[in-house]
């Protein structure tokens, strides 16, 4: 999540919250995921051989890899970043989704306003419904954190282990959603969402961005015990996400929501001001957000555990819906980043 400062448009949402890469081995499908472990250096998880989708060990194991010390953080452009990359994009090819438009591979790359060289993660499995198949629905994070002993476990290796355990369970159920999902782990969101901006004004030939309807974003879902609270942000009344949000929310008896209230500190900031509604899911951690302290052995797995399958069940109503999913935007100034 990007940092807040007197450039950034005020929101509603901050109130509630005051060196080499590990060696990348061939990234084969065979195998079973590696047991969860907050050593220095995890084992790196090899595999999409996950017959259970949202199993807790999984899911640490591919979180602990990615904010482990070897990775750094991750910071655009470093050893660390592009290993973290290479994981994500391995990940995609083991499980089959589709690349985006007519990119070579999964990458989309670009170079940031400090000069590193980095990447947007790209996939999809791609929509089948006439009509409706050219829509798409976007499911984003971002890699990317600052190096330098920060390592941001929860900011934001927690919403590309989200991001990875959605598309392992819409794989491992075969679903051919209605609208194409789109899923993406943008680069250098911390320095001003410039991933997601690159992807918006440069995007991949042949993807048409005006199709895209709705973007259902995580960052820093690992961190629910704080406050005992998942804000959906972005889940206006008479939108369709707060209607998806509202169908699965009795599935995880376990999970407090908040609903409405809007957010700029994010991605979904990118697609909001070009009209694009948003969902935001986000955990409060005022204890560790961007300090060396957010470190894997903090994360609430249980609950990312629970998380992970609501965005992953809300995305796909999304696809699925036979609304216009752009209906129902409330047009008010504070929606996103101050535009009307």
């Amino acid at each position: 999540m990007k940092l807040k400062d007197s450039s950034s448009p005020v929101c509603r949402a901050t109130s509630l919250m005051l060196a080499l890469a590990l060696p990348l081995a061939s990234g084969g499908c065979q195998g079973r995921g590696v047991t969860a472990s907050h050593s220095l250096s995890p084992p790196r998880p090899q595999t999409c051989d996950r017959p259970t989708a949202y199993e807790q060990a999984d899911m640490t194991a591919d979180l602990a890899y990615l904010a482990s010390p070897a990775l750094d953080g991750r910071a655009p452009g470093s050893p660390g970043d592009v290993a973290a990359r290479s994981f994500i994009a391995e990940r995609f090819a083991c499980l089959g989704l589709a690349t985006v438009g007519s990119l070579v591979g999964f990458e989309q790359p670009f170079t940031d306003q400090a000069g590193n060289h980095t990447a947007n993660v790209l996939g999809q499995i791609t929509g089948t419904k006439p009509g409706l198949a050219a829509e798409s629905v976007l499911i984003s994070c971002h890699t990317d954190h600052f190096g330098g002993g920060k390592l941001g476990a929860n900011d934001n290796a927690s919403g590309v282990a989200a991001l990875l355990s959605i598309a392992q369970d819409l794989v491992n159920r075969g679903i051919k959603p209605d609208r194409t999902l789109l899923f993406a782990a943008f680069g250098a969101e911390e320095t001003g969402f410039e991933g997601s901006e690159y992807f918006m004004t440069n995007p991949p030939p042949a993807f048409d961005t005006s199709k895209l309807v709705y973007n259902v974003n995580m960052d820093m879902v690992g961190s629910y015990t704080a406050s005992k609270m998942l804000h959906a942000l972005g889940s206006f009344d008479g939108t369709a996400g707060k209607t998806a949000v509202m169908a699965h929310t009795s599935e995880h008896p376990n999970l407090t929501l908040s609903f409405g209230d809007e957010s700029s500190l994010s991605d979904n900031a990118t697609f909001c001001s070009r009209g694009v509604p948003y969902l935001f899911f986000w955990t409060e951690d005022t204890e560790c957000y961007h300090q060396t302290c957010d470190t894997s052995a903090r994360v609430d797995y249980a609950s990312l555990a629970s998380i992970a399958p609501l965005v992953g069940s809300v995305s796909l109503e999304l696809a699925n819906s036979s609304s216009d999913l752009r209906k129902g935007i409330v047009a008010t100034k504070d929606v996103c980043a101050g535009t009307p």
